[in-house]
């Protein structure tokens, strides 16, 4: 019976570190959150497309490379192509067109601000989908417009996305919240490119303490029932 326990809990370990967030948006939810999570390489892709589309008019991203783009499933060929496109090479930073002032605010650079803002993507994504009309008694600073996942309510940014602000190869639905989504768990993983290698070390490190401890409470069983 212990034995089956122990398997039993070893699939399920394996079930969650191998889940795929398919369905991201029914509920809201991200591949890459929680102590187990890996980066949804398909949605990670086509938030590079988002990015890539709609974002880097303004947004830069330094501190990632365009080498790094293999880790998300490009081929060494499409990465070179990028980088080519934007008259750079594999070494080079991603960087966005020269920043826009909007109103004395500049656009941040995007490449760790899903580990900078609390909740991560899921920031991102409220924060992308957050524009709307400012409620009544609300008078918006010049410039600004409202968003009800912005601190304060008013943000310099403007409401970018929109349906079918870019077209996805895979055949998804490029909805304006399916492309927050998609450019949320990318940023997830320009915070973070080695997230999939930390958790799958600690994965195995679950592993192996958990079959330690087996052996361990086997052994001193074995002990005692001989000494008794």
């Amino acid at each position: 019976m212990r034995r089956v326990f122990a398997l039993t809990a070893i699939l399920t370990i394996l079930g969650i570190a191998n889940a795929h967030a398919e369905d991201t948006l029914s509920p809201l939810h991200f591949q890459s959150q929680g102590p187990l999570g890996t980066i949804d390489k398909a949605a990670a892709q086509r938030g590079y497309e988002v990015y890539k589309s709609v974002c880097a008019g303004c947004h830069s991203l330094g501190k990632v490379h365009y080498r790094d783009l293999e880790a998300l499933g490009l081929t060494p060929a499409q990465a070179a192509g990028e980088a080519l496109a934007a008259g750079g090479t594999l070494n080079s930073p991603i960087k966005g067109a020269a920043p826009l002032n909007m109103g004395g605010a500049i656009p941040p650079d995007l490449s760790s601000i899903a580990a900078q803002r609390p909740g991560g993507p899921n920031y991102i994504y409220n924060y992308l989908t957050g524009f709307g009309p400012a409620p009544a008694g609300v008078t918006l600073l010049p410039g600004h417009n409202y968003n009800a996942a912005f601190p304060g309510g008013q943000t310099a940014m403007p409401d970018v996305l929109h349906d079918g602000a870019v077209t996805y190869q895979d055949g998804v639905q490029p909805t304006k919240a399916q492309e927050a989504a998609d450019v949320a768990e990318f940023l997830a993983w320009a915070a973070d490119p080695n997230l999939d290698a930390r958790h799958q070390i600690g994965f195995r490190a679950i592993i192996f303490f958990a079959f330690l401890t087996i052996i361990a409470v086997a052994s001193k069983r074995k002990v005692w029932r001989t000494q008794a």
